[in-house]
C-alpha cells in the first residue's frame, strides 16, 4: 500500500466499529514475527493531560539521551501525528509500510485460526506504532491510552513503567458514572511489579482507589506529590515557572504551554522518567528543563498569533473547560468572539455555560461526526444577552469571526480543533 491506499484502508476498517476487549489483541501481540522485548514501554492513563504527560515524558527521555518512540490519540490533523519517534511524526512512506505489515500479519493469524478476528481501527495504528518503533530501534516507547485502561489495545503490552494522570468524567457511558467507576477502569493498567505514578491529588477517592488495588496487585504506589507545598506553580509573563519537590529530588523548570495545569502534567511526567532512569542513571535537572520548555502540544491551549489572535483548545469534557477558562481568567481575557461546536454525548450545557462569561459573541458550529450537537441545539445553551450566529462552514465561521476583530476563541470538540487548525494554518493533513 502506498499512503493514500493507508488511509483509505483505515477508513474502511473504522466504518467497522470497535470493539473494547482484550483477548484478541493480547493473542496477536504474542505472536508478533518480530521481537519487541528490547523495548521498555511506559503506559500512561488519565482522563485529562494523559496526552500532554506522554509528550512531556517522551521529551525528557529523549533530552537524557534514549532514543524514544511516542504513541498517542486522537490526532488533530494528520494521523501520522499519533506515531512520533525523537520528535519526529512517522512520514507517510513508513507508515504506509508498517500499516501493510500489520495488516499481512493479522491476516495471516486470521487466516490460521490463531487470533478470530481482524484488529480494530485503533488497533491497527497502535499496532503500527509497535512495528515502526521495533524497526526504528527505539530504547523506549511512551504509549497513552486510548481510552479508559482495563480493555484499552496499549494494556496488551508489558510495561515497565505505569501512570494514571487523573481522574474526571468523560466517556461515561463506556466507563460508568461515578468518579469511583472510572477509576477502577483507569486502574486496569495496573500490573504486579509495575511501579505506578499517580497525579491524582493526595486525600482524592481516586488517588485512595488506585492505592488500594496498587496494594492488591503488588504494583508500588508512587504518588506525583505528597502534599501541596511539593509543587508550586507561579504565572509569568513568559509562560509558567515551576519548583517540584518529587521523593528524590527538586527540580525548577518553566512551562511554555498555555494553563497552569501543566505544570502538574510535567512534574507528573518528571516523576515517571525518574522511576524509568532509576536503575540507569540519575535524572539530569537540566535535562528536565530543556525538555519541559521545549514540549509544544498543538491544540492545548494554543495560541496563533494573527491579527486578531486566535487560542485553539480540543477541550471537550468539564474537566477540560475548567482548565480553559480558568487560563482565560488569569490571563484577564474576555469579550471574546467563540467558535463553539460539540459532540451531543459531552455535558455541552455546562460546557456552554462555563464559556459565555468571555464570550462578546458567539458563532456556533458542528464537528465533521456523526455524533456531533446540532447548531440549533448548541445555540440555545447559550445567553440570549450574547450575539449568536449559526455557521457549519468552517471557513465562513472563521471569516466571520475575524471580521468582528476581537481576539477568537476555538473550542468544544477535539475533532473540530483539527479542522479548523487546517483551515487557519493552511496545513494538508
Amino acid at each position: 500500500m502506498n499512503y493514500t491506499q493507508a488511509l483509505q484502508y483505515l477508513d474502511s476498517v473504522q466504518d467497522k466499529g470497535a470493539k473494547l476487549e482484550l483477548a484478541n489483541i493480547q493473542s496477536l501481540i504474542r505472536q508478533l514475527p518480530f521481537d519487541i522485548s528490547g523495548i521498555d514501554f511506559i503506559q500512561v492513563a488519565g482522563t485529562n493531560g494523559k496526552g500532554s504527560t506522554s509528550h512531556y515524558t517522551a521529551s525528557i527521555l529523549q533530552e537524557s539521551g534514549l532514543r524514544t518512540g511516542l504513541f498517542t490519540s486522537p490526532h488533530l490533523q494528520t494521523i501520522r501525528e499519533r506515531i512520533i519517534v525523537d520528535g519526529r511524526p512517522i512520514t507517510p512512506e513508513a507508515f504506509a509500510r508498517s500499516l501493510s505489515a500489520v495488516k499481512e500479519i493479522s491476516e495471516n493469524l486470521v487466516r490460521q485460526g490463531r487470533i478470530t478476528n481482524m484488529p480494530t481501527f485503533f488497533e491497527h495504528t497502535f499496532l503500527t506504532a509497535i512495528h515502526y518503533f521495533h524497526v526504528s530501534g527505539v530504547d523506549a516507547a511512551v504509549m497513552e491510552v486510548g481510552l479508559g485502561g482495563r480493555l484499552d489495545a496499549t494494556t496488551s503490552l508489558n510495561p515497565v513503567v505505569t501512570a494514571i494522570t487523573n481522574i474526571s468524567r468523560d466517556h461515561t457511558k463506556t466507563l460508568g458514572r461515578r468518579i469511583q467507576d472510572i477509576a477502577r477502569e483507569k486502574a486496569g493498567i495496573i500490573k504486579s511489579g509495575v511501579p505506578l505514578v499517580c497525579g491524582c491529588p493526595a486525600t482524592t477517592p481516586s488517588q485512595r482507589i488506585i492505592r488500594d488495588i496498587c496494594t492488591e496487585k503488588g504494583a508500588s504506589f508512587h504518588p506525583v506529590t505528597r502534599t501541596r507545598s511539593d509543587l508550586s506553580v507561579e504565572m509569568t509573563p513568559e509562560g509558567y515557572a515551576c519548583v517540584y519537590q518529587s521523593a528524590d529530588s527538586i527540580y525548577h523548570y518553566r512551562v511554555s504551554m498555555n494553563g497552569i495545569h501543566q505544570g502538574r502534567n510535567a512534574a507528573t511526567a518528571i516523576r515517571i522518567a525518574e522511576i524509568f532512569l532509576a536503575e540507569r542513571a540519575p535524572l539530569s535537572a537540566s535535562a528536565v528543563a530543556t525538555a519541559i520548555w521545549n514540549t509544544s502540544v498543538p491544540g492545548r491551549i494554543e495560541c496563533i498569533p494573527g491579527d486578531p489572535t486566535i487560542f485553539l483548545d480540543g477541550g471537550h469534557n468539564l474537566e477540560g473547560t475548567r482548565v480553559l477558562t480558568r487560563f482565560l481568567a488569569e490571563r484577564n481575557l474576555s469579550r471574546l468572539t467563540v467558535i463553539f461546536g460539540v459532540l451531543r454525548d459531552k455535558p455541552y450545557r455546562q460546557m456552554a455555560q462555563m464559556i459565555a462569561p468571555f464570550a462578546a459573541k458567539i458563532i456556533v458550529t458542528e464537528p465533521e461526526s456523526k455524533r456531533a450537537l446540532p447548531a440549533e441545539t448548541t445555540a440555545r445553551c447559550f445567553p440570549e444577552s450574547i450575539a449568536s450566529v449559526i455557521e457549519r462552514d468552517y471557513a465562513k465561521a472563521l471569516q466571520t469571526a475575524r471580521a468582528y476583530g476581537r481576539t477568537i476563541l476555538i473550542t468544544g470538540s477535539l475533532y473540530m480543533a483539527g479542522a479548523m487548525r487546517s483551515h487557519i494554518l493552511g496545513e494538508e493533513p
